[in-house]
Formats: C-alpha cells, structure tokens, sequence
C-alpha cells in the first residue's frame, strides 16, 4: 500500500500531501531537478518542500551562478 503523509513546507509552510510511496503522483514529481539542482536544496533543507518551492528554487540555482560551485566540489 502506497505511503503519503500530511507535511507542511520548511520553507513556506504550506501544507501538502508527501507520496513517498508513489513519487510519480506526488506533487513534487512535477519539478525535474537534476543532481546539482538536488543538492543545492539538500544544502538547505533537509525534509520534503513544496512544488512551488522547489521550482523557486531551482530558479535561485540559476539565477545566482551556482551551477559552477556546486559542480566543482
């Protein structure tokens, strides 16, 4: 049986349903991030964000040249 929880973003606070069991239905599946993308958020924060965050976030990666930084550690 899939597995969701009830989760509040870190980093707005809105509230939305975590599909840890079916991550091709959860919200977050919506954001493709690529590794460096991925860890500059898990740089961060360290739990499940929102759609809408992780896409802001991915565009903060970009938008502040840290695709050279974390590529390079």
């Amino acid at each position: 049986m899939p597995r969701h929880e009830d989760k509040k973003c870190p980093r707005c606070g809105a509230g939305f349903e975590c599909k840890t069991g079916s991550v091709t239905i959860c919200q977050c599946y919506a954001v493709p991030l690529n590794t460096d993308e991925r860890e500059y958020i898990r740089e961060k924060f360290d739990d499940c964000l929102c759609a809408r965050c992780l896409a802001q976030l991915k565009q903060e990666f970009h938008d502040t040249g840290n695709e050279k930084t974390v590529s390079d550690k």
